[in-house]
C-alpha cells in the first residue's frame, strides 16, 4: 500500500504547488443586460467548472497558461462556446440570448479535438443525464432508442445491445471514462455492463469512428462521459429512486462527490431489482433480473490538468427466456417441463437458465498541460466474467473469463492561426479463458495496436479536418480436445488496415449550417466469427466459424443540413455506407446437426460486399417558449450485394411525434412540464433468410415532471407512461420474437431525484 500512497501524492502534488491563474466574468441576458444566476461555466479539457452567482459573477481558478474551450450553458438560453486564454482573457462578460432550443453543444467524440458541435463534420448527438434517468427504460441501451438512428437488440427486459444505423455487436464501440468497454460484445444475449446512473452525459457518433478508436468502431461510437466534479470546496450528494409498474422494477442509487481544493472524489452505488415483465396479455416467465453496481473516483484537478482514478464493479443476474410452452394450455413451462400458471410467472425469482455477469474495471484518466501543448494519457484494466447456468446454480455450463488491458496517448500541438493538430497511439491486450462444461469459442489471446494523425483548420465560417490511422490486430486461438474429439484447432491470424476521415462544416448564414464527411472504417473478425463451434444458446442454431475471414472495410459518406430560428429548428442527415468483406452467416443446403437428441440448423460464417443507406430527420416547432412539437423520422436499408438479400437486424421505419408544454416558473417550482407522444414503427418485411416479418405497431406515451427547489435542495419528480394503450407487439430486433414472446405492455414509472450541495 505504501507505493500507492506515494503514487497518489505524486499525482496530487501539482494541485498545491502551482501558482493560480484565473478568469473572472459576468453572465448577462443579451436583451436587457440583467445578470443571470445559475449559468454553468464548464471547461471540458479540465473536467472542471463553476456556476454564476445571484449577481451573474463567476470565477475560474487554477487554470493552465494555454488556450482552451469554455462552454456557458443554461436552460432557456443559447449555449455559448468560447476559446479563452487566461493570460489575456482575465475578465470577460458573456451575453446569453434567450432560446427555446439548444442549438450548440461542446462535444468530444469522434473528433480528436474538443469542439463546438456545429464545428465537427461528424454526426454526433449529445444526451444529458436527466434524459437517461427519466426514460423509464430498464437498461441503458433501451434508453437510447428515442434518438433518431438508434435502436436496441433486446433479450427480455434486462439485456439490450445498441444498434446505430443498422449496425451493432462488434461494429459499435462503447467508451466509458475514456476506456473502451470489452465484455464479449459478439454474443446475442450479451448486453452492456454499464448502468445509466454512472453516465453524466452520453455522446453518440453515428458513422465510422475508426480514426479515433480503431477496429470495431465501423458503425459508430457510444461515449459515456465521466461526471464533472463540483466547484472547488463544494460537496454534492444525490439520491435517485424509481419504480416501474409492469415488472415491479425498483431502483435505488446514491451518490456523494466533492472537491477539496482540487482533491476530488466520487462514490455511487446503484441497486435494481425487477420481476418478470408482462406483455399485453401474459407474464413472461423467467424474465426477472437484478443489478448491484458500484462506481468510485479519486483524483486531482489543478492548473496542470487533472488525474482521475476510476474503479467500478457491475454485477447482474438475468433470467434467460426460452419460451417453452405446454402444448395444451399454451402456458410457459420450466426446465423440468412443469406448467407455470400465469399468476405464478409473476415473480422476481430468477430461475434456470440464467446468466451471472461480473465486470470489474480500474481506469486512470489523465489530461496534462505541457506549456501550450496538451497530453492525454489513459490506461485501464477490466475483467469480465460471464457465466451461464442451465442445470443448477452451482456449476456453470458456460463460463468466459475475459481480461483486457488498454492504454492510449494523444498529444495536442498548440493552436496556431486556426490550425490544430494531434497524434495518438493506442494498445490493447486481451486474454479469454473457458472454464465451463460447454464450449462455444476457444480460449484466445489478442494484441492490438494503432496510431493516428489528425489536422483541423478553423476559419470564420468554415472548418475542415482530415486524419489517417493504421491498425494491427493479432488473434491466437488455442487448440482444445473434448472426449478425444478435436473441438478447436489452433490458429494465429493477423489483420491490419488503414482508416481515416475527412470532412468540413460551413455556416451558410446565421440560420443554416452544412456538414459533409467521408470516413473509412475497419473491423477485424471477432473470435466467434473466426472459430465458433457449438450451439449458441438462445439463437437455436449451431455456429461454425471461419479462420479465413478478412477484415471488414467500410466507406461511408454523410451529409447534414441544420436550420434554426426562434420558432423552428430542423436537422436532416443522409448517409451511404459500403462495407467490403461484410461478415454474415448462412445455412447451406438445410444442413443440420443432432446434439443430445435435438436437431439444430448449422450456420457458417462467410463474407461479401454489402451496403447500408438511410436518413434521419428531426423537426421542432416552438411558436412560443412553452410549447414544443418535436417530430423525427429514422430510416435505414441494408442489402447483401453477394446474394442480393436484405441484411439481418435492420430496424424498421420509425416516426416519433411528441408535444411538450412547459409551465412557467412559479416560486419554488421550476422546469415543470407535460408531454405526450406517439411512436410509429412500420412493418419490416425486408428481411434476411432466417428472419420473419414484423408487423407495424404504434406506442402511445406520456409524462409529466417538475423540479422543486427548497434552500440548497433540488428535487426532480417525474412520472412516465409507456405503451399506454397496452399494445401487443414484438420489436423486429427482439430476440424473443420468433419464439412467440412479445414486448412489454403498459408500464408506468414514477421517480424522484434529490440533489443537495454543501460547502466544505
Amino acid at each position: 500500500m505504501k507505493h500507492y500512497f506515494i503514487l497518489l501524492s505524486y499525482l496530487l502534488l501539482p494541485v498545491f504547488l502551482c501558482a493560480q491563474t484565473s478568469i473572472r466574468g459576468k453572465i448577462l441576458e443579451a436583451t436587457n443586460h440583467e445578470p443571470i444566476a445559475g449559468a454553468t461555466i464548464y471547461i471540458p479539457d479540465l473536467k472542471s467548472g463553476t456556476a454564476s452567482d445571484e449577481n451573474g459573477n463567476f470565477v475560474l481558478k487554477n487554470l493552465p497558461r494555454a488556450k482552451f474551450l469554455m462552454q456557458i450553458k443554461l436552460l432557456g438560453f443559447t449555449t455559448i462556446t468560447k476559446t479563452v486564454n487566461p493570460l489575456v482573457d482575465t475578465l470577460i462578460n458573456i451575453e446569453l440570448q434567450p432560446a427555446s432550443v439548444e442549438a450548440s453543444e461542446v462535444v468530444v467524440t469522434g473528433s480528436p479535438f474538443t469542439t463546438d458541435n456545429s464545428r465537427t463534420s461528424l454526426s454526433v448527438i449529445p444526451i444529458e443525464k436527466k434524459t437517461l434517468i427519466q426514460s423509464g427504460a430498464s437498461n441503458i441501451s433501451s434508453a437510447l432508442e428515442k434518438i433518431p438512428g438508434l435502436s436496441s437488440i433486446s433479450t427480455g427486459g434486462g439485456i439490450g445491445k445498441p444498434v446505430i444505423r443498422g449496425l451493432g455487436y462488434n461494429r459499435i464501440v462503447t467508451i466509458q471514462n475514456g476506456t473502451r468497454q470489452e465484455g464479449q460484445q459478439w454474443g446475442d444475449e450479451h448486453g452492456l455492463e454499464i448502468e445509466e446512473f454512472a453516465a453524466d452525459r452520453i455522446e453518440i457518433l453515428k458513422g465510422p469512428g475508426s480514426l479515433m478508436y480503431g477496429s470495431d468502431a465501423l458503425g459508430g461510437v457510444i461515449n459515456i462521459l465521466e461526471p464533472v466534479p463540483p466547484p472547488t470546496d463544494q460537496m454534492r450528494s444525490e439520491f435517485n429512486t424509481k419504480y416501474s409498474s409492469n415488472n415491479r422494477m425498483s431502483t435505488l442509487s446514491f451518490l456523494n462527490e466533492g472537491n477539496l481544493s482540487g482533491f476530488v472524489w466520487s462514490a455511487r452505488g446503484t441497486f435494481r431489482n425487477a420481476g418478470a415483465y408482462k406483455s399485453a396479455n401474459e407474464y413472461i416467465y423467467n424474465s426477472a433480473f437484478k443489478d448491484r453496481n458500484f462506481n468510485f473516483m479519486l483524483g486531482g484537478n489543478g492548473k496542470w490538468g487533472y488525474s482521475h482514478m476510476h474503479l467500478s464493479s457491475f454485477n447482474s443476474e438475468v433470467g434467460l427466456v426460452e419460451g417453452e410452452r405446454d402444448s395444451l394450455s399454451g402456458l410457459f413451462t420450466n426446465i423440468e417441463g412443469a406448467v407455470i400458471a400465469d399468476d405464478n410467472a409473476d415473480s422476481k425469482k430468477i430461475n434456470l437458465p440464467q446468466q451471472q455477469i461480473n465486470h470489474s474495471k480500474a481506469a486512470l484518466v489523465n489530461t496534462i498541460f505541457i506549456g501550450k501543448c496538451l497530453l492525454k494519457l489513459n490506461a485501464a484494466y477490466q475483467f469480465n466474467q460471464r457465466r451461464e447456468f442451465e442445470d443448477d446454480n452451482v456449476l456453470p455450463s458456460l463460463q468466459f473469463d475475459l481480461a483486457t488491458t488498454t492504454a492510449d496517448a494523444r498529444f495536442y500541438f498548440p493552436e496556431y492561426k486556426g490550425w490544430e493538430s494531434v497524434v495518438g497511439l493506442s494498445t490493447l491486450y486481451q486474454e479469454n479463458k473457458n472454464k465451463g462444461e460447454e464450449f462455444l469459442i476457444p480460449a484466445y489471446k489478442m494484441n492490438d495496436a494503432g496510431g493516428f494523425l489528425s489536422v483541423k483548420k478553423n476559419y470564420k465560417k468554415l472548418t475542415w479536418n482530415i486524419g489517417a490511422r493504421f491498425d494491427v490486430r493479432k488473434i491466437e486461438g488455442e487448440s482444445l480436445k473434448v472426449d478425444d474429439e478435436q473441438k478447436f484447432y489452433e490458429f494465429n491470424n493477423e489483420f491490419n488496415a488503414f482508416s481515416g476521415s475527412a470532412g468540413l462544416t460551413y455556416e451558410l448564414n446565421s440560420r443554416w449550417n452544412l456538414k459533409i464527411n467521408g470516413g473509412r472504417g475497419f473491423r477485424a473478425p471477432n473470435i466467434s466469427e473466426l472459430s465458433a463451434n457449438g450451439i449458441h444458446e438462445g439463437t437455436f442454431r449451431y455456429e461454425l466459424g471461419n479462420t479465413s475471414l478478412k477484415p471488414e472495410l467500410s466507406l461511408q459518406g454523410d451529409a447534414a443540413l441544420n436550420f434554426h430560428t426562434a420558432m423552428i429548428s430542423a436537422d436532416v442527415s443522409v448517409f451511404y455506407n459500403y462495407i467490403d468483406n461484410f461478415i454474415y452467416y448462412r445455412n447451406f443446403n438445410n444442413q443440420s446437426i443432432y446434439v443430445e437428441g435435438e436437431q439444430f440448423p448449422v450456420y457458417r460464417y462467410i463474407q461479401g460486399a454489402s451496403n447500408l443507406r438511410g436518413l434521419e430527420f428531426k423537426f421542432d416547432i416552438h411558436p412560443f417558449d412553452a410549447l414544443h412539437w418535436e417530430n423525427s423520422i429514422s430510416y435505414v436499408e441494408g442489402r447483401n450485394e453477394i446474394i442480393n438479400e436484405p441484411l439481418p437486424f435492420i430496424p424498421p421505419l420509425h416516426i416519433r411525434n411528441e408535444i411538450t408544454w412547459t409551465i412557467p416558473v412559479k416560486k419554488n417550482f421550476r422546469e415543470t412540464y407535460l408531454t405526450i407522444g406517439l411512436d410509429n414503427y412500420f412493418k419490416q418485411d425486408k428481411i434476411d433468410q432466417f428472419e420473419t416479418n414484423t408487423n407495424g405497431y404504434n406506442l402511445l406515451f406520456a409524462g409529466m415532471g417538475t423540479e422543486v427547489k427548497l434552500f440548497k435542495l433540488d428535487a426532480d419528480i417525474y412520472i412516465i407512461g409507456e405503451n399506454l394503450l397496452n399494445e401487443k407487439y414484438a420489436s423486429h430486433l427482439s430476440r424473443l420474437k420468433d419464439i412467440g414472446v412479445f414486448n412489454q405492455g403498459r408500464n408506468i414509472t414514477i421517480g424522484i431525484n434529490i440533489k443537495f450541495n454543501n460547502s466544505i
